[in-house]
C-alpha cells in the first residue's frame, strides 16, 4: 500500500513537472519570438540610420558647396553689395539722396529700392 501511495505521489510529482516544463517551452518559445522580433526591428532602425547618415552627410556636401558658390558670387557682383548696404541703409531708415550719395547710384534705382523695401515692411 505503501508502494501504492508512492508510486502516486512519484507519478503526480512527474505530471507536475511535466506541465511546468510545457509552460516553461511555451514562455521559451515566446521569448525566442519576441527577441526576434525586436532584433529584426534594430536592424530596419539601424538601416534607416546608416540611411539618414549618408543624407545629411550628402545635405552637409550640398550645404558646403552652396557656400562656396555664395562667397564666388559675392566677390564676382560688388554691385551686389552696394545693393545690399542701399537695403540695409532702407532699413536704418535713409533717404534717396543718402542712398543715392552713399552707394553711387541713380535716383530711379535708388527710389525702386527704397519703394521695395518699404512695401516689404
Amino acid at each position: 500500500m505503501l508502494a501504492m501511495v508512492a508510486l502516486l505521489v512519484a507519478w503526480m510529482m512527474w505530471r507536475l513537472c511535466q506541465r511546468k516544463l510545457d509552460a516553461m517551452s511555451r514562455l521559451m518559445r515566446e521569448l525566442t519570438r519576441t527577441r526576434d522580433s525586436y532584433r529584426k526591428q534594430l536592424e530596419e532602425l539601424q538601416a534607416a540610420n546608416i540611411g539618414m547618415g549618408n543624407k545629411v552627410t550628402e545635405l552637409g556636401r550640398q550645404l558646403g558647396q552652396l557656400h562656396e558658390q555664395q562667397q564666388e558670387l559675392a566677390l564676382k557682383d560688388p554691385q551686389g553689395k552696394l545693393y545690399s548696404r542701399a537695403a540695409r541703409m532702407v532699413q536704418l531708415g535713409a533717404d534717396v539722396e543718402e542712398i543715392m550719395a552713399e552707394c553711387e547710384m541713380p535716383r530711379a534705382e535708388a527710389e525702386l529700392l527704397l519703394s521695395l523695401h518699404r512695401k516689404q515692411k
